[in-house]
């Protein structure tokens, strides 16, 4: 019997290979780092800090945002009372991150192998992707989404770096943003509903490619898992709610 082999390990038949998969996916995934960050400084007083506007306009933002519901550096853009490199300024310095003021949309047309599904769901946007130096960089959102940023760098192996975005820019990227040509096919990831799901998902893919290399990491309200056989890669997204929600272009399994 010729059998299958996951992350390295040999099983004699698909039942076998099942409950392995299913003791991968309960598997705890990595600690996290013991070290207690700072709390970041609210945007309101880093902007004050900054000399970007005076107590009283952020009190009056405030007082306007419990009424709109908008975030802090929304509310003041729409009175007016700063501009939008300033709160992109300000909010990469709450995170620590880079950003960037002026983007070149071309720059995610083929840069990266990522799937479309992928980056949406991540909401990450890849836009330098080095592959000689495992090396990713992408823009994103205030907040920076940190679990996304983990979990890719797990599943992936590169290293990735974050640059902050004005929304309008990334909403433009995001729908800009088309996959680079990879060495191995990489399918569009697949929304799905059950941990049964991803198993027979995985043992199918075995079937066919008898080796396989399976990873997956929290991600959010849902769990991220990558299949890399020999001739393909493929995401499988598992949980967050309605598959339209998580991601709207993807194909849905039971």
């Amino acid at each position: 019997m010729q059998g299958f082999r996951l992350n390295g390990r040999w099983y004699c038949s698909r039942p076998c290979l099942e409950g392995a998969i299913r003791d991968e996916l309960d598997a705890p995934g990595p600690l996290a780092s013991s070290v207690t960050a700072l709390p970041p400084l609210r945007v309101g007083v880093l902007l004050q800090s900054l000399g970007v506007v005076p107590k009283h306009h952020v009190e009056l933002a405030l007082d306007e945002q419990r009424r709109t519901g908008l975030r802090l550096g929304a509310q003041l853009r729409t009175l007016g009372l700063v501009d939008g490199d300033a709160v992109l300024r300000c909010l990469a310095a709450q995170a620590s991150v880079s950003y960037i003021t002026s983007f070149d949309l071309s720059r995610v047309h083929g840069c990266s192998p990522l799937p479309e599904a992928t980056v949406r769901a991540l909401g990450l946007v890849p836009f330098d992707w080095r592959p000689v130096d495992r090396a990713l960089s992408v823009i994103c959102q205030a907040p920076v989404p940190r679990p996304a940023l983990r979990a890719l760098s797990r599943l992936t192996g590169w290293t990735v770096e974050p640059f902050l975005v004005d929304d309008r820019v990334w909403e433009a990227a995001m729908s800009g943003y088309r996959p680079a040509a990879a060495g191995k096919a990489f399918t569009s990831a697949t929304a799905v509903r059950s941990a049964d799901a991803v198993v027979a998902r995985i043992a199918d893919t075995a079937s066919r490619d008898r080796e396989l290399t399976v990873r997956h990491a929290a991600c959010n309200a849902y769990t991220w898992v990558r299949i890399e056989g020999e001739h393909q890669v493929s995401d499988l997204l598992l949980g967050g709610g309605s598959e339209e929600t998580l991601c709207p272009a993807v194909v849905t399994a039971h």
